[in-house]
């Protein structure tokens, strides 16, 4: 079985995501410890509302923080859509991706706060 979708970000602020020919969507949710989508919720509930699979995901700033300051806030802004969404981390702030390690505490972290195990996105 495949799964066609892709994922939308503010920049993308007039599609309506409900509308997209795609099994699912990934919102952006937040990134690093200061930004939130502000068009978040408008994607995930056209989305929803056309009963679309559905993800929010957090973009790490991990040359920036620290992880669990990252993991925190996106919990802290993506409480609506816990067990109704799959949680993701995308990972590819540049040459820091090879620390693994902050990936692995960020994602340890989340699965702490909310009960559910996210995944990685690059």
């Amino acid at each position: 079985m495949s799964l066609r979708g892709l994922d939308v970000a503010s920049y993308q602020a007039p599609l309506n995501a409900g509308t997209i020919n795609a099994d699912f969507i990934i919102v952006k949710a937040t990134e690093g410890a200061g930004y939130v989508n502000p068009y978040c919720d408008t994607h995930y509930q056209q989305a929803k509302n056309a009963n679309k699979l559905r993800g929010v995901y957090h973009f790490a700033r991990n040359s920036v923080n620290d992880s669990e300051t990252e993991a925190k806030y996106f919990v802290d802004n993506i409480k609506g859509y816990i067990k109704d969404a799959i949680l993701i981390l995308d990972w590819e702030d540049g040459a820091f991706t090879g620390d693994v390690a902050w990936a692995k505490r960020w994602l340890d972290k989340v699965h702490e706060l909310t009960g559910v195990k996210p995944v990685i996105y690059m």
